[in-house]
């Protein structure tokens, strides 16, 4: 796969932001076939999204890109070629035995927990997560596990918490045992915060002397790292099981990862093909995503860092104040110090520079930080937040 890499010097040149240096400029389109090429792209800023939000037509081209090197190696039904090729990758990065690829995180997260929990149905989850809240009940009502959510509100729950929920369980009539605790980290709900690695170390020591298996929905596992100070393996490591998205962070169309054993992983394409999750072809989903595993910490590092550069000279000049927020991670408040946020946002689209709408918890914006940010050259995206102000 290395002779697929895309020559990411080329993309510098072609989108203006050349001088940046090669580890700040996320791995993306080399518009190298033709100049119409450069002229369908439109190329935009988006504090929306975890990754770079490809266009229909920019994700094409990539592909196209992509597959000028040596052929990519299709897979059948989701099994073999450039998918086996991206299990494995993911497998060594994320610091376990084995990985299989799903198509979606839902069904990710639910295949994972299922095979973990086998007899004991009781799953711990926070009362946040995306398991709980954003599946349809498909745990329940497809694999007849009990959810049970701890910490409504709040990306961590305790020790203490566990063990109270687990004392509970086993003092009914009817004992019935927790059989997995699931951490999702960051959490969507909560503002993308993370939970608390502390805590998740002393509970994960906890499961294991109590025979209770653990799963990390890790779906932004990567943003999390940075601000965890630990690589990605470091934190799996806590876990029987971990999920990685591959759209989130890595920019695939679709696609996830389930990592761990080889015993754990050995013949889940089963489940996911009885699940009806093994697509005939997944090799577009697995070939881009293996552009960005090895650049993405470092350019999310660099993305962050040119945010806080830009957004403190806008504040030098009386307009917007940046502030990350307590456990956070790629989401911050954009206060806005100047002028009417919606009319702001109005102007900025104008540039291709995407905000969500304004919030009613100050006068700003929650923004997304994102490798997207290298696409326009500072002083022009500097400009651009002033004139918005109208």
């Amino acid at each position: 796969m290395a002779d697929n890499k895309i020559e990411r010097r080329e993309f510098m040149k072609r989108t203006g932001v050349a001088g940046l240096g090669l580890a700040a400029i996320p791995s993306a389109m080399a518009f190298t076939s033709s100049e119409e090429k450069e002229k369908q792209i439109n190329i935009k800023v988006n504090f929306t999204r975890d990754g770079l939000d490809f266009s229909p037509n920019e994700y094409s081209i990539l592909l196209s890109e992509i597959s000028k090197g040596e052929k990519i190696k299709s897979d059948s039904y989701s099994n073999g070629g450039i998918v086996e090729e991206l299990e494995k990758k993911m497998a060594k990065v994320l610091g376990k035995e084995a990985a299989v690829y799903m198509p979606t995180g839902t069904l990710a997260n639910h295949i994972a927990v299922r095979k973990l929990a086998e007899h004991n149905t009781r799953v711990i989850v926070q009362g946040e997560s995306h398991l709980y809240n954003d599946s349809g009940d498909m745990a329940q009502v497809l694999s007849g596990l009990n959810l049970i959510p701890l910490a409504n509100g709040k990306s961590t729950f305790t020790l203490e918490d566990v063990k109270a929920e687990i004392a509970r369980s086993s003092n009914g009539k009817v004992t019935t045992d927790v059989g997995v605790i699931s951490i999702e980290t960051p959490i969507r709900r909560v503002q993308n915060k993370i939970f608390n690695f502390s805590e998740m170390k002393v509970i994960s020591e906890y499961a294991k002397q109590n025979d209770i298996k653990m799963h990390l929905d890790g779906a932004r596992l990567f943003n999390a790292c940075l601000h965890m100070d630990k690589s990605p393996a470091e934190v799996a490591n806590l876990f029987d099981t971990v999920y990685v998205s591959l759209y989130k962070d890595f920019n695939a169309a679709s696609g996830a990862i389930v990592a761990g054993s080889k015993d754990f992983c050995e013949g889940l394409y089963h489940t996911r093909r009885m699940f009806g999750g093994s697509q005939p072809s997944a090799w577009p989903f697995a070939a881009v995503a293996l552009q960005y595993v090895d650049s993405f910490l470092e350019d999310y590092k660099n993305s962050v860092k040119k945010a806080e550069e830009l957004f403190k000279m806008l504040e030098d000049l009386g307009a917007f104040r940046l502030e990350k927020i307590e456990g956070g991670t790629n989401v911050m408040k954009l206060h806005v110090l100047k002028g009417d946020p919606n009319t702001i946002r109005k102007n900025l689209v104008k540039n291709r520079v995407i905000l969500y709408e304004p919030t009613n918890d100050f006068k700003g914006f929650y923004i997304k930080i994102n490798p997207s940010i290298f696409r326009i050259e500072i002083n022009q995206l500097k400009g651009w937040f002033m004139d918005a102000i109208g």
